[in-house]
């Protein structure tokens, strides 16, 4: 995994970060952590990416 992106237009819902504490984390806004394993994280991104609720999760392999 090369890149993960949070769009303009998250909700702050806390899904990805539920689903993948080690890459992403939610407060007024939600980010990808500077220091995110992505190499060894791929599923859990995948998985949080799909079950967003307004898809503004994307990602580079």
């Amino acid at each position: 995994m090369k890149k993960v992106t949070i769009e303009p237009g998250c909700i702050t819902c806390g899904l990805c970060e539920f689903i993948a504490p080690e890459v992403f984390t939610v407060t007024d806004l939600s980010r990808v952590k500077p220091d995110a394993p992505l190499s060894t994280c791929k599923d859990v991104i995948k998985e949080a990416a799909q079950g967003c609720p307004v898809q503004v999760i994307s990602y580079e392999e």
